[in-house]
């Protein structure tokens, strides 16, 4: 089968079918964010002179900060799904990009948690120095801009959780082959070499 990891052994040899998952929910995610930047960039900010008002960031920051980890998952997502077919993907590099994205993940997501979700219904004095959503005319008790939508904040932080959950099941299956191949009990290249055995 075509899907299959050739230097991975047993069931995890669909370490791929992972990968097809986080890109296409990066996919999805990065659609929401640019949902999402659009209505903020056209937002206008609130009126009224408040104590934590700070200057609406530029179009590019806010762009940034929207599509930043969805982006580039989507880039490593093809590279790796590239290099497991064409070149056998060996797994202690999917151990290390996938604890490195699941920390730029994890990162991404507490801050739109933070700046988006959890100010619900709140005072949101002490966000003003970190959040610049605060100062955008939003729906009363939201964080939502009034040119965005619940669905489209709520579905953008819920997919990315579920992407942070699926980098640990990558990186448990990656460890796992790392495991079986410095036993012996794999295929694929000894670990500190470049031999294919």
């Amino acid at each position: 089968m075509a899907i299959l990891a050739k230097n991975w052994t047993g069931r995890l040899r669909y370490a791929p079918l992972l990968n097809i998952a986080i890109l296409l929910a990066s996919v999805v995610t990065f659609g929401l964010a640019v949902s999402y930047a659009n209505a903020s960039i056209r937002t206008p900010m609130e009126n009224q002179a408040q104590v934590f008002m700070r200057p609406r960031p530029t179009n590019s920051k806010i762009i940034v900060y929207s599509t930043f980890m969805p982006f580039f998952t989507i880039l490593q997502s093809g590279l790796d799904l590239s290099l497991h077919f064409l070149i056998s993907l060996h797994p202690i590099y999917s151990l290390a990009i996938s604890s490195v994205y699941f920390i730029g993940w994890l990162v991404q997501w507490s801050i739109w948690m933070h700046c988006e979700i959890s100010g619900i219904g709140f005072d949101n004095a002490g966000k003003g120095e970190i959040c610049w959503q605060v100062n955008l005319d939003h729906r009363k008790y939201s964080m939502v801009p009034m040119r965005s939508s619940e669905g489209v904040v709520n579905g953008r932080v819920g997919l990315g959780a579920v992407v942070i959950a699926l980098y640990v099941a990558y990186f448990a299956m990656a460890l796992l082959a790392v495991l079986r191949n410095r036993r012996g009990g794999g295929k694929g290249m000894k670990i500190g070499t470049s031999e294919m055995r």
